[in-house]
């Protein structure tokens, strides 16, 4: 799959040859291309500050169900709804009809299902993350997602590693790891190394399968949902969520833990209706979360829908500090520091393909004038 800016060179190699009317189709379709990118990206952004944040105040109010949490992460899949049911472009019916016909309905079912039961797991890890560590902590080493991700994109979707890939990943991994050195959370207190190990391995762990899930996705944009619409997107997000959903309430019924939600909900420090506000406000956000990395690798990849998931690993220490008083350690800035650098090699990185990318345009352009 093209990345963002080689679609937008593409675009902008072929305006170069068209007439006027086709300049102005093109620029059009670039500009939508930004704009569907840049809402991916606040998607992406604002629901994953949102749904961390809320994480953590479930556990600071007395709540315990991981299971609970867990579903709430996926639960908003039927906002997805009227945008399902919004037909899509008649130019794109045939396109749409043909290739659902080339991709059996039992293939695209097996992607959901496995796609969907993956992520139950990425969850779970993730949730248990949450209750163990600050959102800071958390935050900080979620991160090394970025770092799994180069991997992943290069044994899967033939993304390059080069020296300036590799800088970032090793800057990335050590961002993260830098955090098990800490005894002292500074959000409160202390808590014990066999906690900080329990959630220090599971948003380790989780990082590492959500690399995979959405070097998986981009995999199966490329050779099952070939479409060109964003309504692919959508789907994928909903058929996702609800089997994700589905598998969350059976383990929250097959645990026992439900009999406990009425009990979990009497004694939430701040009332019943902020315990219903809080999972509700959680579901939605992380809804959001899930279309707009959806989108990005739709768009884009799926390393640069993980660059955008690391960027939000710098805002969320700071709405956390804003909003849930976390001190921010000297460790932890030296942390977010390093991330700040590996991200910084990553761009530079882009910054780098896309010049390499602009002279070979330009050479190919000219010597096709040349030919004539």
């Amino acid at each position: 799959m093209e990345g963002a800016h080689e679609k937008l060179l593409h675009l902008s190699f072929e305006e170069a040859e068209g007439n006027e009317e086709t300049n102005s189709r093109l620029q059009s379709s670039k500009f939508i291309l930004w704009l569907q990118l840049f809402v991916f990206t606040f998607f992406v952004l604002g629901g994953q500050a949102a749904g961390t944040l809320l994480g953590r105040v479930y556990y600071d109010q007395g709540a315990k169900s991981r299971w609970i949490a867990t579903l709430a992460q996926t639960a908003g899949f039927p906002i997805l709804l009227p945008f399902l049911c919004y037909p899509s472009p008649k130019n794109h019916d045939d396109q749409q009809l043909s290739i659902d016909h080339q991709s059996s309905v039992l293939v695209r079912a097996s992607v959901y299902i496995f796609l969907g039961l993956f992520q139950v797991a990425n969850s779970m890890l993730f949730t248990v993350g949450v209750q163990y560590l600050p959102a800071s902590t958390y935050s900080l080493i979620s991160g090394s997602q970025l770092a799994f991700n180069a991997l992943t994109s290069f044994l899967l979707n033939g993304q390059k590693i080069t020296p300036i890939i590799l800088n970032s990943v090793v800057l990335l991994s050590f961002s993260s790891s830098a955090i098990i050195f800490q005894d002292k959370t500074g959000d409160g207190g202390e808590i014990s190394h066999k906690s900080l190990l329990i959630g220090f391995a599971a948003t380790t762990l989780g990082s590492l399968g959500y690399a995979l899930q959405f070097s998986l996705t981009e995999l199966a944009f490329q050779k099952v949902f070939k479409s060109g619409t964003l309504k692919v997107v959508m789907k994928m997000s909903f058929n996702i969520g609800m089997l994700v959903t589905i598998a969350s309430l059976t383990g929250l019924f097959a645990s026992g833990n439900w009999r406990d939600l009425e009990k979990e909900m009497r004694e939430y420090r701040t009332g019943k209706l902020s315990y219903v506000m809080n999972l509700v406000c959680t579901a939605i956000a992380w809804q959001l979360y899930a279309v707009g990395s959806v989108g990005l690798v739709f768009k884009a990849s799926s390393l640069f829908s993980n660059v955008i998931i690391n960027l939000g690993t710098t805002i969320v220490p700071i709405f956390a500090m804003i909003f849930l008083k976390d001190e921010m350690s000297g460790l932890k800035v030296f942390s977010l520091l390093l991330g700040l650098w590996g991200y910084a090699s990553y761009i530079y990185q882009h910054y780098l393909d896309d010049l390499e990318a602009k002279a070979s345009e330009v050479k190919s352009l000219a010597e096709e004038e040349g030919n004539f």
